[in-house]
């Protein structure tokens, strides 16, 4: 290295295969990704749960967040994460019977997130579990289900963000992605294999 030279570059990310590639089958046309609540300048990663609008040619991300410490009900509002850059506040989180409104996020834990949540999830949280948005503090009710994923890696933009989809996917590696999908996006996806 040159004397007075400073190298300040990013490593590019590893690309691990998440599924299997040659099963994979993108949908047709670009879609306009809705944007609200996402961090502008932050990256979706590829493979993440999508809910496309197939005649609008519109798409959401289906946030979706996996418990990193197990959870116990009883005046407990302290609940963390697995780490996800896609987590706001005033957000409501549920599991399909039960769900609590998000007041803060706590990002300076290296290996997760703290969720400090308005009150009691009012249910046991195992770790691994996985929580959805919900459409109401009640948890019952996702705000949206996926039926697509993301193709690719793309960058959250102030202006007009379009993505490519995948309708299609085999040998998905649900360890290997870096948020996981609900079983009511499953249930919705039966084009897709998880391996599980």
């Amino acid at each position: 290295m040159s004397a007075g030279f400073k190298y300040d570059l990013t490593p590019e990310e590893s690309v691990e295969e998440k599924y299997d590639v040659e099963t994979g089958r993108r949908r047709r046309g670009p879609y306009k990704l809705d944007t609200t609540n996402l961090p502008v300048g932050e990256y979706l990663p590829s493979f993440i749960p999508i809910a496309a609008d197939l005649k609008k040619k519109t798409a959401q991300v289906a946030i979706r967040v996996a418990v990193a410490e197990a959870f116990t009900t009883g005046s407990n509002t302290t609940l963390k994460i697995k780490k996800n850059p896609f987590v706001y506040a005033n957000m409501y989180l549920g599991n399909g019977s039960r769900g609590a409104q998000v007041n803060s996020i706590d990002k300076s834990n290296a290996n997760y997130d703290t969720l400090t949540l308005a009150a009691d999830f009012g249910a046991n949280l195992k770790v691994g579990d996985v929580l959805f948005e919900a459409s109401a503090v009640g948890g019952t009710t996702p705000k949206v289900i996926a039926n697509s994923a993301l193709y690719e890696r793309k960058k959250i933009e102030s202006g007009i963000v379009l993505v490519a989809l995948l309708m299609r996917a085999f040998e998905i590696e649900p360890d290997k992605l870096d948020m996981p999908f609900h079983t009511k996006d499953k249930a919705n996806m039966p084009y897709f294999q998880f391996n599980e």
